[in-house]
C-alpha cells in the first residue's frame, strides 16, 4: 500500500501521442489522474466568401472547416497542394492544434504532482567475458534496479543479494529493498511497480539513460521474459524501436508511448547556461560541477564486478547514489521543471522542448489564434539562407583605453527594436546600397517604417506578433528574476539568522 496523496485541484496534460486517428491523452484532471483515447478531428481553414471571426496575417478572411479524421485531414491538404487560388490554412500539427483547443490560454501545472522516476540500472559483466554491456545485445545480466519516485520520494531497488537498509550509507534516503530470487524474478518486480497505475511514471529522467538503461532494460526484458512484457513499460502497451543519429554512429532507443524520457545529460547540454563547457559529460564530472560531490568511490575493490561480489551492501549503495545524486541536481538546478514549463508555454510535450522548431511553431499557433488570427500552411519547399550576426573586423593592435559592451538578450531586442515580424516584411522593398558601416556611420531612417541593417524594411504602425511574445517573455522573465534576488536576500536573512542563534547557544 502506498500513502494518501493530497492533489491540487489542477487541470493539465502531461503526455500526447498520436496513434492512427486517435491521441493518446494522459494527465491530470482536477488533480486526478486521467487517460483517455481521443479521435481527433482536426480544424483547417479556407478563404471565406464574406466578413468572418477568423483572419489570416495578411488580412483575409477564412473559415473553419472541421474534418472527420486526422487521415482526412491529411488527405484534403494533400488534395488541393498546388492548386491555384485554393489555400488550406491553420496548423497541420494536430496534437499542438489538439491542446490548443483542449487547454487554451494559460496551462498552470502542478510540478509536485507530476510523477517523475529517476532511474539506474547495474550490469554485471564481470564473470561473463567482460567488456561494456552494450543495449543493443543485452547479454549481462541486469543485478539492480533503483527508482526515485517524485511523489511517494522514496527509492525503490530490486537486486538478488543481501542488503540491509538500516547499515546504507545513504542516511538522507528513505529506500524499500526487493532482495529477489533471480534476474527475472528482478525484472518482473520491476515491471509490476512500473505498470502499476498508481506507481507508472508521468516521465522518467537519469544520466544517459536513452541511450543505455532504457534500451538495455527492454532488449534485456525481450530477451529473458518476452514482449508482452516489454508492452507493460507503456501505459498504451505500445514501445517502439527506432534509431537515431550521434558520433558513433546510429543507435538504438526505444519510444515509450505515453511517457516522456528526459534524459538529465541531454538537458544539462542543452540548457546549461551557469556552468560553462565541461571537459566530459561524465555523471562524476557534472555531479561534481553541480554539487561539489562525486559518484561512489569503490576504488578499494579495484572493479565494479569485484564490488557486486565482495561488498553487495556497498554495490546497492552505488547504484541508489547515482540516482540520488541526479535527483539532487534536479533539486538545485531544475532542469526538469525548466522543461516542463517551455512545454506548457507552448503547449507541446516534454521532449518537444529538446528541439527548437516544434515548440516556436506551437507558441505561435497558440498566440496568433487567442486573436483568431489563423497560421499560413506549411511551406516546406521554401528554403532560404539567412545573414547570421555582424561580426566587425578586429582593429589588430595594442590599443589604450578599450571598453566592453554587454546588451542583455541581443538578438530579441534587436527583433522588438526593428519589429520584426513575418507580418510587417515590407516585402520587395529593400533600401539600396544598404552596408554595416552606412548604418553605424548614422544612415537616417524613416518615420512610417524601420530599416535593419541588410536594407530590408519593416512597418511600425503596429506591432508584430513576435515582438509581442519576446516583449511579454521579457517581462516574464524579468519579474522571476527580481522574485528570485528578492528570495535570495531573504534566504540569507535567514541563514545570518540561524547562525548568530546557534552560535549564541554555544
Amino acid at each position: 500500500m502506498y500513502p494518501l496523496i493530497h492533489y491540487k485541484m489542477t487541470t493539465f496534460y502531461t503526455n500526447v501521442n498520436r496513434y492512427g486517428n486517435n491521441l493518446l491523452y494522459r494527465g491530470y484532471d482536477q488533480g486526478r489522474r486521467v487517460k483517455r483515447k481521443v479521435p481527433f478531428k482536426p480544424t483547417l481553414y479556407v478563404k471565406g466568401k464574406g466578413k468572418s471571426k477568423f483572419h489570416t496575417l495578411d488580412g483575409v478572411n477564412v473559415d473553419p472547416i472541421k474534418l472527420g479524421s486526422m487521415r482526412e485531414a491529411k488527405d484534403f491538404v494533400e488534395k488541393y497542394a498546388g492548386v491555384d487560388n485554393f489555400t488550406v490554412y491553420g496548423n497541420t500539427n494536430y496534437i499542438a492544434q489538439f491542446i490548443a483547443e483542449e487547454h487554451p490560454g494559460k496551462i498552470e501545472f502542478d510540478r509536485a504532482i507530476i510523477r517523475v522516476h529517476a532511474i539506474d540500472i547495474e550490469v554485471h559483466s564481470g564473470d561473463t567475458g567482460g567488456g561494456f554491456p552494450e543495449p543493443e545485445k543485452a547479454a549481462h545480466p541486469v543485478t539492480a534496479i533503483c527508482i526515485k519516485d517524485s511523489v511517494l520520494n522514496t527509492y525503490f531497488v530490486w537486486a538478488t543479494g543481501d542488503y540491509d537498509v538500516s547499515k546504507s550509507m545513504m542516511k538522507d534516503c528513505q529506500v524499500r529493498y526487493n532482495k529477489c530470487r533471480d534476474e527475472i524474478a528482478l525484472l518482473k518486480g520491476f515491471i509490476a511497480f512500473w505498470h502499476d497505475e498508481f506507481t507508472c511514471p508521468d516521465a522518467i529522467t537519469g544520466w544517459n539513460i536513452r541511450t543505455f538503461d532504457i534500451p538495455y532494460l527492454i532488449n534485456r526484458i525481450n530477451k529473458l521474459i518476452g514482449e508482452e512484457d516489454v508492452k507493460k513499460l507503456s501505459p498504451w502497451g505500445m514501445v517502439e524501436a527506432k534509431t537515431i543519429p550521434m558520433r558513433k554512429g546510429q543507435v538504438q532507443v526505444y519510444e515509450i508511448m505515453g511517457i516522456a524520457q528526459l534524459d538529465y545529460m541531454d538537458l544539462f547540454m542543452k540548457f546549461n547556461h551557469s556552468f560553462g563547457p565541461q571537459e566530459n559529460y561524465r555523471l562524476d564530472t557534472i555531479a561534481n560541477t553541480v554539487l561539489g560531490e562525486r559518484k561512489l568511490s569503490y576504488e578499494e575493490h579495484g572493479t565494479l564486478a569485484n564490488l557486486y561480489h565482495d561488498d553487495h551492501q556497498k554495490y546497492i549503495d552505488y547504484n541508489i547514489r547515482d540516482v540520488e545524486l541526479v535527483d539532487r541536481m534536479e533539486d538545485k538546478i531544475a532542469m526538469i521543471t525548466l522543461c516542463m514549463t517551455m512545454a506548457y508555454k507552448a503547449g507541446v510535450n516534454y521532449s518537444d522542448t529538446m528541439g527548437t522548431v516544434a515548440i516556436w511553431d506551437a507558441l505561435i499557433h497558440r498566440t496568433l489564434l487567442a486573436d483568431n488570427v489563423i497560421v499560413p500552411p506549411n511551406d516546406a519547399s521554401i528554403k532560404s539562407d539567412y545573414e547570421g550576426g555582424y561580426v566587425k573586423d578586429p582593429q589588430c593592435g595594442v590599443h589604450d583605453w578599450v571598453c566592453s559592451f554587454d546588451v542583455n538578450s541581443l538578438y530579441p531586442n534587436i527583433i522588438v527594436q526593428w519589429n520584426m515580424s513575418p507580418e510587417t516584411i515590407l516585402r520587395g522593398d529593400v533600401a539600396p546600397n544598404v552596408t554595416i558601416e552606412k548604418c553605424i556611420d548614422g544612415l537616417k531612417n524613416t518615420t512610417d517604417k524601420c530599416m535593419a541593417a541588410t536594407g530590408q524594411y519593416f512597418l511600425k504602425d503596429k506591432q508584430g506578433f513576435m515582438p509581442k511574445i519576446i516583449e511579454e517573455m521579457y517581462e516574464e522573465r524579468t519579474a522571476i528574476k527580481k522574485r528570485m534576488l528578492a528570495s535570495k536576500q531573504e534566504l540569507e536573512k535567514i541563514n545570518i539568522e540561524i547562525t548568530r542563534r546557534e552560535s549564541s547557544n554555544v
